[in-house]
Parts: structure tokens; C-alpha cells; sequence
């Protein structure tokens, strides 16, 4: 199978891996897109999982191959690179948000469809299936997973062409010659760093500018409102919802009764507005509800509160020098400047529908500021 890909060009894979491809469970990635609802401020974010999949895999047997695996080990790598976002559910991240407490995260419900049905088939005329799902524990699971890996490069780059922002620059070349594999762990050398840098740039640049967009936020946060209603009510298992693609998903949410108001907004992009914003510090779902549930009743509609979820992760992957492996923390002040910055740009939105933001601004302004006092006395 020859597959011409956006970002590599052309992508081949042999008999075992296109009828992976074929089959149904991967072909349902077609319909999930990699970037959620990310699209209602992007509109060229309609890139789906399927390709980013496609796009893992050709990196993971190129970085497989410099790392000097033999060829049937780099086969295995790059079946699971294909198989790594096989159990993503609708709304990849952000629908796993609100579902991973009910039926486990993506790489938890990934495990169990390579290891039973369809694909698992497939993989048994070659491999014990369980022999490609636990690479992900193996030192050469890094090759997909770590700050470097195939995974990271794939979707940095391949966002920020379709969002169409400039931050995806990413030498993959450079990175990919640079790396090796030392006391089991993926590794970059000292004439990669340079590189490394430039890509954890990108990185922090797509999660200010995209990913944590406040226009994105709100609309993830309805998404997760209409989800959890949805679930709530009755109108939608948690086990029914993980097995759907986005448009079905969206449409069997749209008829619940608490989650159906948020879903229809969605679909017709009537999105709430910012009201306000509170300091970052402290936050948790807990508080966030119960801050909401005060809002609500006080001003007399529907507030939201959105906190940061995710930003940027500690880096951990480390360089190897003359020295010895070196925690890239400790060689780079860029790193370590990138992980200041990003705690400075996070904020707690306050959110209410557009109508009512207007209609009672003042009160719910006055709201918001006694909740900051009261947060930042309770520091």
C-alpha cells in the first residue's frame, strides 16, 4: 500500500499493515479528528486521527531504523506506531477527558482492541498480538511516546499546517539522525540540541496559541458539559459514546436533555463568552463546580468556569554528552524559560452565554471580582 501524505510524502506499508489499515477499527479514525472541536476557530483543523496514525508509523521505523533495530523489530515498532491511537474516542483528548474515568484512558482501551476482535486477527498471523501492545512498556515505546518521538513530531507538525500558524517548524531530519538508544532510553546528541530546542518552541507556541486558545477552551468546555449531561441523564452510556466517531457522538448527545443545549451550540457555533477570568492556582473539578454552581444561581444563568487541564509538560528526555546522559533541563535555559512562560499565560476563564453576558454584565463582573478576592484570600 502507497499512501502520499501531506507532511512525508510518499508512505508505503507492506501486505500485514495496509490490511490493518483496511480494517474497520482503523478506518473509524478517519472520523475523529486529531484536533477536536479546534476547527470552530481553525477552520482548517479537520485533520483526523487516520492520518496522524499514518504519519507515526512511517517516523517510528525511521527512528526504529537509525537506533539500529533489525528489520523485523522495526516492523513491530512501526505496527505499533500505526496501532498507538487505535482506542482514541470521539473528540480524541478532549472527549477522553471526560470518558477516561468511566471506561479507561485511550491506551488502556487501545490494548484491548490489539490484543482482541479484528486487528488482533490480523496481528496473530505474524505476532502475538499482546507482543505489539506491550511495546508501549518497552524501552522502544519511546521511539512513539517520548518529547522526541514519532507521536510528538507527527502532530506538532502536522497541527500547525493545518491550523495554518507558523510554529510547526520542526528539523525532523536533524532529530531523527541525532538520536540513539542508551541505558534504554531514547536519547538526542549534543549536534541535535539546537533542534530539540526549536521543536520544544513549537510545541509551547502550539499549546498558547492553539491548542489553549481561549476561543478553544470554550468551546472544550461546552464539549465536556454536553458530554457529562448527556452521560448524566441516561441518554448515552459512557461504553456507547467511547465506540462512536465525532459526528455520531455529537448527534446522540444533541438529544439528551442536559447535554443537548451545549451539543446544539456546538453544531450551529453559538459559543459562551468570557466574563472574567481568577487566578490559576488551586484549581480541580471539584471547585470549579461548586464555583460554578454559586455563579449560576446568583446571576441567574448558566455560568461555566474553565481551568487550565494541561499545558506544558515537564520535559524529560535527556542529551548524551561526554559527560554522560543529560537531563536537557539542566544544558538548555530556553527549556527552562519555555516552562516559566507557559505558567504565566495560564487563567481560569469565566463563562456565560453571549446574551446573558450582555444582558447582565454588571452583575455577574461583580460576581466574578468578590470570587478572585475570595480566591486570592484563601492563598
Amino acid at each position: 500500500m502507497i499512501i502520499k501524505d501531506e507532511i512525508h510524502g510518499t508512505v508505503s506499508f507492506d501486505d500485514l499493515e495496509a490490511r490493518v489499515i483496511d480494517s474497520p477499527p482503523f478506518q473509524r479514525l478517519r472520523r475523529i479528528k486529531q484536533m477536536s472541536v479546534t476547527n470552530l476557530v481553525y477552520p482548517g483543523a479537520n485533520h483526523t486521527r487516520f492520518e496522524h496514525s499514518i504519519g507515526t508509523a512511517h517516523l517510528s521505523a525511521l527512528i526504529a531504523r537509525k537506533i539500529g533495530l533489525d528489520d523485523d523489530e522495526v516492523r513491530k515498532v512501526k505496527i505499533y506506531g500505526l496501532l498507538h491511537d487505535i482506542g482514541h474516542t470521539p473528540f480524541s483528548h478532549e472527549g477522553e477527558d471526560v470518558l477516561e474515568r468511566h471506561v479507561g484512558n485511550h491506551e488502556a482501551l487501545g490494548k484491548r482492541m490489539v490484543c482482541r476482535g479484528e486487528i488482533a486477527d490480523i496481528l496473530s498471523e505474524c505476532y502475538r498480538p499482546a507482543e505489539i501492545a506491550g511495546i508501549g512498556e518497552s524501552p522502544y515505546g519511546s521511539i512513539i511516546t517520548s518529547d522526541l518521538g514519532a507521536d510528538r513530531m507527527d502532530y506538532l507538525k502536522r497541527d500547525a499546517l493545518n491550523t495554518g500558524v507558523a510554529y510547526g517548524i520542526i528539523d525532523i531530519d536533524r532529530i531523527v539522525h541525532t538520536l540513539a538508544m542508551k541505558d534504554d532510553e531514547l536519547c538526542i546528541g549534543k549536534g541535535g540540541l539546537e533542534a530539540a530546542e526549536y521543536m520544544l518552541i513549537a510545541r509551547f507556541m502550539m499549546f498558547s496559541t492553539v491548542y489553549l486558545h481561549r476561543t478553544v477552551r470554550i468551546a472544550t468546555a461546552m464539549l465536556y458539559r454536553a458530554m457529562e449531561g448527556a452521560i448524566s441523564d441516561g441518554t448515552c452510556s459512557p461504553e456507547a459514546l467511547a465506540s462512536m466517531d465525532d459526528e455520531g457522538a455529537l448527534a446522540a448527545i444533541a438529544c439528551s436533555k442536559k447535554g443537548g443545549p451545549y451539543a446544539r451550540a456546538l453544531i450551529l457555533r453559538k459559543l459562551y463568552k468570557e466574563v472574567g477570568s481568577l487566578q490559576k492556582e488551586g484549581w480541580g473539578e471539584e471547585r470549579a463546580r461548586r464555583l460554578e454552581g454559586a455563579l449560576s444561581r446568583e446571576a441567574g444563568c448558566d455560568i461555566l468556569i474553565d481551568y487550565p487541564r494541561r499545558f506544558f509538560r515537564p520535559v524529560e528526555f535527556k542529551v548524551n554528552t561526554d559527560e554522560g546522559l543529560v537531563p536537557i533541563m539542566r544544558l538548555s535555559k530556553i527549556v527552562q524559560s519555555l516552562k516559566d512562560a507557559e505558567e504565566d499565560r495560564m487563567r481560569v476563564l469565566v463563562l456565560a452565554e453571549e446574551k446573558m453576558r450582555d444582558s447582565r454584565a454588571v452583575r455577574i463582573r461583580e460576581l466574578v471580582a468578590k470570587a478572585s478576592r475570595s480566591s486570592r484570600r484563601a492563598r
